[in-house]
């Protein structure tokens, strides 16, 4: 019984809450547990009351057949002392290892300055009163600055010294007076002021800092703000040569801005994205990079997504190098940082005047684009394009010298329309306004005729573009989709009259001459007339 209460109570935690069976070699327990009209005696009813917050059902199994009954029989030795036992022991341990007093005692510093030289030779020196000799400069005494405060001191027979009511460490005691000191990790000036009260030492200004500056727990808990120098990155060789890229968000309604930003011109380009992952990241720069050319080399932060092995099959595959700046160090992408400080600046205010943030963002993209950038001097997007971009401020755009181009365009114009022309016998279309015309349709099935019965007027007429209607509809289509529906014309049949009297045709004026090869003149050839 005691070993069924032992061992529910040892394993607690892994059958606390679960339905489980335990097998035992001892019968009477059988019926003792899942027999509910049992009447056991009251020590084992008590026992069963400790039991009560466990379910579980009592099985025989002679001890033949039961594992556990072989090691009741072998018990391990080490193994015999209670949990009680073993956390006494553990603790006493703790004790001896981590908890030995530090308390220096009066004891310990006298029989310490007996044994130091500094101490005895400043003792010496002071029952004589000659501090320093020819062959000793008194500047390097370490106790001659302090000689008139210095006294000595006795404790059991063993001589110390004092600087007035302070006691004078010796060197062997001076690290553990000040860890002594230091317990409770203050900072440097309560641990000199501590030690100042109780005790001096040469040199306790010094030992206190190097302790409390190496003292590794005071070094984690305090926070530094230490910065090195910026280091500027060059500018790239050419527009669309280096981007930077990451993510900004997430914002309430759950999205992302996928923000790149060309590290020459300042140009950006914004991404609404629902997720960061590698995927929907690599889908939306495959498309910003279809419209500006890929880059030699991409930087981004260490994110998800950019750590993905997906992303590096990407780089390879683009051609691109991917270059990840410093871990939790953002300034090292400080263009496309800063640029989204700006962003999120934008969504606020957009936020505040109950706008769509969303479509704000254009406006600003729009606008900012065409501002000209502090660091360059010059609007990003004629850094990338190399013409300005019109927005809803007007100006004056001067027209450049683009002879070159418009010749060589008007040249390639009218080849391909000629070529066009001839290949689908194009002829111009005689359309004119109000023409009845009828509109090609869409086939349905085979029996669909190509164009609708019902026949349209034409109404406006610009260049090929062809507008037709009826009371029903309106519908603009190019010239090709029209036929022309003929008028019909009302003609007036008349007879013939006879024509003229002709002189008779000789048939023989209708046959070629037949004339005789020239080899046969010598022959006389009989019917045929000259």
């Amino acid at each position: 019984m005691s070993t069924i209460i032992w061992s529910c109570e040892h394993f607690h935690l892994y059958i606390y809450g679960s339905t489980f069976s335990l097998v035992t070699d001892h019968k009477p327990l059988e019926t003792i547990f899942n027999n509910p009209k049992s009447r056991p005696p009251a020590r084992i009813e008590r026992w069963r009351l400790r039991l009560q917050a466990y379910t579980f059902t009592v099985k025989y199994k002679r001890g033949v057949d039961n594992p556990a009954d072989y090691m009741s029989r072998h018990p391990n030795q080490a193994l015999n002392q209670s949990s009680e036992e073993k956390i006494a022991e553990r603790f006493i341990n703790f004790v001896a290892e981590y908890a030995v007093p530090k308390t220096i005692s009066l004891s310990d510093i006298a029989e310490a300055s007996t044994n130091d030289a500094n101490i005895q030779r400043a003792i010496r020196n002071l029952r004589s009163g000659k501090w320093h000799n020819k062959t000793e400069n008194k500047q390097k005494h370490s106790f001659h600055k302090v000689r008139n405060e210095l006294s000595i001191a006795n404790h059991d027979g063993k001589e110390f010294l004092l600087r007035g009511s302070r006691l004078v460490i010796p060197f062997s005691l001076q690290r553990k007076i000040v860890e002594i000191a230091h317990e409770g990790h203050q900072g440097i000036v309560k641990t000199k002021q501590l030690l100042r009260e109780k005790v001096w030492f040469p040199g306790i200004d010094s030992a206190v800092e190097n302790l409390c500056r190496s003292c590794v727990p005071c070094l984690a808990t305090t926070p530094e703000n230490k910065i090195e120098p910026l280091k500027m990155s060059p500018l790239p060789d050419s527009p669309w040569n280096e981007v930077s890229v990451d993510f900004c968000g997430p914002f309430p309604s759950g999205d992302y801005l996928l923000v790149v930003i060309d590290d020459y011109s300042r140009y950006p380009e914004v991404e609404i994205v629902h997720s960061t992952s590698a995927r929907t990241t690599m889908t939306r720069l495959d498309k910003i990079f279809a419209t500006h050319g890929i880059p030699q080399v991409v930087k981004t932060d260490n994110g998800p997504p950019f750590q993905s092995q997906q992303f590096r099959d990407f780089s390879k595959y683009m051609g691109f190098k991917h270059r990840k700046i410093t871990p939790l160090w953002p300034r090292a992408n400080g263009e496309v940082e800063r640029f989204m400080r700006t962003i999120g600046k934008l969504i606020k205010t957009a936020n505040i005047e109950g706008k769509n943030w969303k479509q704000e963002i254009h406006q600003f993209l729009r606008n900012y684009r065409a501002t000209p950038h502090s660091t360059t001097g010059i609007p990003p997007a004629t850094a990338l394009f190399g013409r300005n971009i019109t927005i809803r401020i007007p100006e004056v755009n001067f027209k450049k010298d683009d002879t070159k181009i418009r010749q060589r365009d008007r040249k390639q114009k009218e080849k391909m329309k000629a070529h066009a022309d001839k290949k689908n016998q194009a002829k111009p279309s005689k359309l004119q306004k109000g023409d009845t015309v009828i509109v090609k349709q869409k086939r349905e099935n085979k029996l669909s005729p190509p164009y609708n019965k019902k026949p349209l007027e034409i109404i406006e007429n610009k260049g090929s573009m062809i507008t037709a209607g009826n009371e029903d509809k309106t519908i603009t289509r190019n010239s090709s989709a029209f036929k022309e529906v003929p008028k019909p014309e009302m003609t007036e049949i008349t007879e013939p009259s006879d024509p003229p009297d002709e002189p008779p045709v000789s048939r023989y004026n209708l046959r070629k001459q037949i004339t005789p090869p020239k080899y046969l003149d010598d022959y006389v050839v009989t019917g045929i007339s000259s």
